[in-house]
């Protein structure tokens, strides 16, 4: 009886443990759902919990040439923010961010190490995603063309991003346990009425938040599905796959084809005669040709206008950016007085900062991540649904990036650590059947 009484305590602790461990992975991806500082402090946490009770697995990881590379950028960085403050009293804005692939390495250890909590805070975030979109999404506003920004969001384009994310995780996500099999069992019809519901009132969402540039991220981001499925599905499940793809595709675009007419109409007509004009001419004279044109919507123009001053700041120092002065040199542009200085485009706020080098750094990080998940892939230690995921939200998220600077938000920030803790998980994985492989061997 004793040793029964026992058996039930640790099972108890065990699942109090499990439902701890995927609820702190929850809230650090929870950014795409409330725009809150919390993913910071469950980072730190797992950070600790690895240094602290696993420095084995972290000292395996730090070794990793990827790993030091990400130590030595974070040093770097650190060097010249703080030389930017020493000698010209200049902090810039939001420059530490760039400090985070400090954190990547212990991220990933963390993940490993709690990798088979993480389907369960996968079903935590969906299942707090579905009632926060219940909650806050008027689907009668939506429909009839009225802006409706959904989940608990500071402005209307990050809660697009945030329901972009919330729908490709529940595709995938369904599409991960159909995979595995987790279907099979008694949780397959609430699993799959949890994923659908999500997966659609997302997308209701995304057309409510009337975000021009999350829309065309999604569309890429559809497109490179395709793709995928060409790929990756063998046999005639690809024909069924592409053919469920086209069929929602052309569905969903007839049926928002009145809202995004009357939201992005303008838009779309500015962009043509821009397109144009740079083909005629060059980037610049078409710039300025069409940040003059009365008929360019003002949100363009002003984007347009930040964009011309973020190329003026590149082109002084494009190896290296300008490092924390950028802020003082914005001033001196052409349009300064355009009122903003969040950069509204991903890669211009990188290179603005830290020039060519910042772009190589992301470039070399991003084909070794794609290196190691089609490794990991190949040798089966990870799902096929896993790798889609992965490589799509990426491409998603990129593609957000492009129109407004979403890796300066909470959101960003917690997607690329999580993503580059990914790649460390998925190295961990790799280094460890190759142990296994060798001792095999042996």
């Amino acid at each position: 009886m004793r040793a029964t009484a026992e058996g039930l305590i640790l099972d108890h602790r065990a699942t109090i443990l499990k439902l701890v461990t995927a609820s702190l992975w929850a809230l650090l991806a929870s950014a795409i759902l409330v725009e809150s500082d919390v993913y910071r402090y469950v980072t730190l946490a797992m950070v600790a919990f690895v240094a602290i009770y696993h420095r084995r697995e972290l000292t395996q990881v730090s070794y990793d040439w990827l790993a030091l590379l990400c130590y030595g950028w974070a040093i770097y960085v650190t060097i010249r923010f703080s030389f930017g403050i020493v000698l010209y009293d200049e902090k810039g804005a939001s420059e530490w961010l760039y400090i985070f692939p400090v954190f990547f390495p212990a991220s990933g250890a963390a993940l490993y190490l709690t990798r088979n909590h993480l389907y369960l805070a996968c079903l935590i975030l969906l299942a707090a995603g579905l009632i926060g979109l219940m909650a806050t999404l008027d689907v009668t506003q939506v429909l009839g063309g009225v802006r409706n920004p959904p989940l608990f969001h500071k402005n209307p384009i990050h809660a697009g991003v945030g329901s972009g994310m919330l729908f490709l995780s529940a595709v995938f996500l369904l599409s991960y346990a159909t995979e595995t099999g987790r279907l099979s069992t008694r949780w397959k019809w609430p699993t799959m009425a949890l994923c659908s519901a999500t997966a659609l009132l997302s997308l209701l969402a995304m057309l409510g938040a009337q975000s021009k540039g999350v829309w065309l991220a999604l569309a890429c981001t559809l497109a490179f599905s395709g793709l995928l499925c060409l790929a990756h599905i063998p046999g005639r499940w690809r024909v069924v796959v592409l053919s469920g793809l086209t069929i929602a595709a052309v569905i969903a675009a007839v049926s928002a084809s009145s809202v995004v007419t009357q939201v992005a109409g303008t838009t779309i007509t500015a962009t043509e005669r821009l397109t144009s004009a740079v083909v005629s001419t060059n980037l610049s004279e078409a710039m300025q040709k069409a940040i003059e044109d009365p008929e360019t919507p003002e949100a363009m123009r002003e984007r347009l206008m930040i964009w011309s001053n973020a190329l003026e700041l590149f082109h002084t120092a494009p190896f290296f950016g300008r490092g924390n002065l950028w802020l003082q040199d914005w001033y001196k542009t052409t349009y300064a007085d355009v009122g903003y200085t969040l950069l509204h485009n991903g890669f211009l706020e990188i290179v603005v900062r830290h020039g060519l080098l910042g772009l190589a750094f992301l470039g070399i990080f991003m084909v070794a991540a794609l290196q190691r998940l089609l490794a990991a892939r190949r040798q089966g230690l990870i799902a096929t649904s896993t790798l889609a995921y992965m490589l799509t939200i990426t491409v998603f998220f990129l593609g957000t990036i492009a129109t407004n600077s979403n890796n300066r938000l909470a959101i960003g920030e917690s997607f690329f650590i999580l993503a580059g803790g990914a790649v460390f998980a998925v190295t961990l994985l790799l280094r460890q059947s190759a142990a296994s492989q060798s001792q095999a061997c042996e």
